[in-house]
């Protein structure tokens, strides 16, 4: 007995005719009858009485229908995770970020994806950027983001915004009242700035050489949203991008843009050589789409 034969008798069971049978399994009222007469033959029963138009069940096939009737329940469940597979219902993201995405915007993403796929398991994890880039690349997140990545050949780095750099300062800084901050500005500042030796780090060093000015950091923070709780708590002025410096809510704090302009790439991380899966494709959607309406809000 093969599961082909089950199928067509729990159908004749379930309808109760040939001919219903017939239709539901898309088969012919022929057909179905044959494969009724060689089941009989392989189990050696009876299955079914013929009365008028009607095959009445056996006790024999009641009972090889009970015994059966898990089969098609497992089939049934299967048959609708492969539809809710198909539809995007179910499944599993890995995802991992940089502590400034993690607190700034990766919430809002997660909640909208979340709303969308209420099905889908979220693992969301937070590292430094080079242990952001190794995770994607060996395959143990699905979809990295963070800011200003450098370059990678073996994935895929896809760009989602352009944070602008500025300059955190307190509320009562005299800074406060500039349109905006340059090195010049910052001269005699007590500054708290991203680690030495990063691209930004790099940048604003840069920056401040071609003005003529020192760039004398007094802090060096590896996650820059540390550096806006310095300045809360009445210490100097940091420099990072906008999005970190307005993750807070401070309050008391000012945000002002730095110049020159040093634009910093908000990019999503992808493995380059496999394939990626709908879920991450549709996370990346999700998180660009919010991120999009973040900025605008930040921005004015």
């Amino acid at each position: 007995m093969n599961l082909r034969q089950l199928e067509i008798f729990h159908a004749v069971m379930t309808a109760g005719t040939t001919v219903g049978a017939a239709e539901v399994l898309g088969m012919s009222q022929p057909a179905v009858s044959n494969a009724i007469r060689h089941l009989e033959g392989v189990v050696g029963f009876t299955l079914f009485e013929r009365l008028s138009n009607r095959l009445v069940p056996t006790e024999e096939a009641k009972l090889l229908y009970a015994r059966a009737e898990p089969i098609f329940q497992l089939q049934q469940t299967v048959n609708q995770s492969a539809a809710d597979i198909k539809a995007g219902h179910i499944g599993r993201i890995r995802v991992v970020a940089t502590s400034e995405v993690t607190e700034a915007l990766v919430p809002m993403a997660m909640r909208e994806f979340l709303e969308r796929f209420p099905d889908v398991f979220v693992v969301l994890d937070t590292k430094p950027l080079h242990n952001v880039l190794e995770a994607v690349e060996a395959g143990i997140a699905d979809v990295g983001f963070a800011i200003d990545p450098g370059e990678r050949h073996s994935l895929i780095l896809q760009p989602i915004d352009e944070l602008r750099t500025v300059c955190v300062c307190s509320a009562d800084s005299p800074l406060s009242k500039l349109p905006f901050v340059s090195p010049q500005d910052l001269a005699s500042e007590r500054l708290i700035c991203p680690l030495s030796g990063t691209r930004i780090a790099m940048l604003l060093e840069e920056a401040f050489r071609k003005s003529a000015i020192p760039y004398e950091p007094k802090v060096e923070v590896r996650f820059l949203n540390a550096a806006a709780r310095i300045v809360q708590e009445g210490w100097g002025v940091a420099l990072l991008d906008e999005v970190t410096a307005t993750s807070g809510h401070y309050s008391d704090l000012t945000v002002l843009p730095f110049e020159p302009r040093i634009p910093r790439p908000l990019t999503a991380i992808l493995p380059r050589g496999h394939a990626v899966s709908r879920h991450s494709r549709e996370f990346v959607r999700t998180f660009t789409l919010t991120t999009g309406t973040r900025i605008a809000e930040i921005r004015g």
